[in-house]
Order: C-alpha cells, then structure tokens, then sequence
C-alpha cells in the first residue's frame, strides 16, 4: 500500500516526512514534543534548516491527513499523532486540536464545546486522552511504511540498550495501623495546600472515599485534585506503590468525571517528607505525576 498524502517537493511536504518518524519515536518513548524541540530535532539531525515555529502547523496538520489517509484505506483507527506536538507554553497543540476535543467531548461527554472557551487545564485534559492513544498505538512503522517512510535510527538502536527498572517487592509495603507522622502529614497538607501547588484557600478533605471504594489521603474538591501522601520514612517499595496508586486514584477520578459529563481534569498528586529516588523522579515523569517532596522540613 503506497499512500499520497505526504507526496510533493513543497517545503510542508519535505518537512512532514522528515518530521514524521521522529514523532514516531518520540511516541515510542511516552513523550510529547514541543515545536522547538521538533524545530531542533530536524536541525541536528541535518534534515531541515531553522525556520519560525509557527510555519511547524503545516507540516503537522499535513501529517495528521496522512494518519486520516491510513485509516481509511487500512481500516484500522489510527490516532493523530500530531496532537503530540505541543506549544511549550500552553502544552497544548495547536488549533489543528479542535476537531479531536469536539469529538471526544461529543463521544464521551455527549456535549458540544466551543474548544476556544475552554480553559487551557481542560484542553490539556483531553489532549492527554489522545496521547495515551498515540503511545499505546503499535502500528507506526506500519504507518510509516505506506508513505515509503523508514523509522529512525535511534529507535532501532534504543531497543538492545534498554535499561531494566527495578521491581518493587511487595514485602516493602507498608502494613498495620496509619502512623502518627503519617496523620500529621495529611493534616499539614490538607491546611496548606499551597504545599502541593494549589491556592492558600483550597480546602482539603482527609481519607476522602472514591467510587472505586479507595481511600485519597486528602482531595481537594475545589480543583479536583487528590494527593496520595508518604512520610520520610517510607521505603523505595513504598513510595514505588505511591506513584501507581496516583496512577489508579487519577484515573478513577476522571472516569467519575466523564460519568457526570465533565471534563475529566482531575489530578492526583504525589506528596512526600522525604526525597523521592531518582529512579522514581523518572518513572513519575514517565506516568505524568507530579510529585512534592521534603515536606516534613520546616526549616
């Protein structure tokens, strides 16, 4: 299957084939790409030379068409992955978006929006919904392929030095009563919430009980934002649980979200009196959750 989309000598067709398989590996790799960093990456690979970011929305909504060109002749739901290049600034992509966000909001919200009176948190909450699906899509090379594309290089060459992370034992788990450093903690965190990024006037609530039936540590309702809290003395094993439990305790608040056809903007937050590893600062980045640390420090 030879596609025809990304065809032409235009300086937007040239820069969209070039552009193309490192969004690929970018994607690869669980990360978004700013148009600087896409600007740059053509750059230094000699694919390109420099020219203004905003001139980046055409060969990325070009790029978009060649995913839409794909799906319809492969029949196969093939996810736009230049939602995936973000304005630095806002983290958001360019108005090319606005379709995805109408359609998500019509399928999953039964709602029509106007994208330009959302707020840039609930775009960024969508547009994280299309990432997930861009990462997760394993058909790239595919893809690729049908416009006469090859994947990069480094991606080739990033599977054979893939490093191993660490498991967690379960044996490190924190089991038996709440310690009282652990009380004090939440209760610290729930009258200060400019601890964890929010307004001075936040109020948070303690053990607030999900649908799922789980426990937050505290949520602020306000904000829609949960924070899972460790003390200093919680172990690799422990704070390793911690980031999943984010991970789980995110997901279900935004699913309660859509339940009530809301934009699913909810956070759940990592917050801990000591220092988080830096093995764990990664798999943080990696998983989206933010963390706060050297919380028990009064100093």
């Amino acid at each position: 299957m030879q596609l025809k989309t990304l065809d032409g000598d235009t300086w937007t067709k040239r820069t969209a084939r070039v552009g193309f398989p490192i969004l690929v590996e970018y994607a690869r790799a669980r990360k978004e790409i700013t148009y600087g960093e896409w600007d740059a990456e053509i750059v230094r690979r000699g694919l390109g030379k420099h020219v203004l970011l905003t001139q980046y929305g055409k060969p990325a909504g070009c790029i978009g068409d060649a995913c839409g060109e794909f799906a319809d002749e492969a029949d196969v739901a093939v996810p736009m992955i230049n939602l995936m290049v973000i304005n630095q600034k806002t983290r958001v992509p360019g108005s090319g978006a606005d379709y995805y966000i109408k359609q998500f909001c019509s399928q999953f919200l039964n709602r029509r929006v106007r994208p330009d009176r959302l707020s840039l948190r609930e775009k960024r909450a969508i547009i994280e919904r299309a990432l997930e699906e861009i990462y997760d899509f394993q058909e790239w090379p595919d893809v690729l392929k049908a416009f006469g594309i090859s994947e990069t290089k480094k991606r080739r060459a990033s599977v054979a030095t893939k490093k191993k992370r660490r498991r967690p034992n379960p044996k490190g788990w924190h089991t038996g009563p709440e310690s009282e450093a652990h009380k004090d903690l939440k209760c610290r965190i729930a009258s200060e919430p400019v601890l964890v990024g929010l307004k001075h006037d936040a109020e948070g609530s303690q053990e607030f009980r999900l649908w799922s039936g789980d426990e937050i540590d505290v949520f602020f309702d306000s904000s829609s934002v949960g924070v899972e809290v460790k003390t200093s003395s919680a172990g690799f094993d422990e704070l390793h649980r911690g980031i999943f439990q984010c991970v789980k305790y995110r997901a279900v608040l935004r699913a309660q979200q859509i339940h009530d056809r809301l934009i699913p903007t909810a956070e759940c937050v990592f917050a801990i009196g000591g220092r988080l590893p830096d093995e764990l600062r990664d798999l943080a980045q990696l998983l989206g959750i933010r963390y706060f640390e050297n919380l028990e420090e009064k100093g």
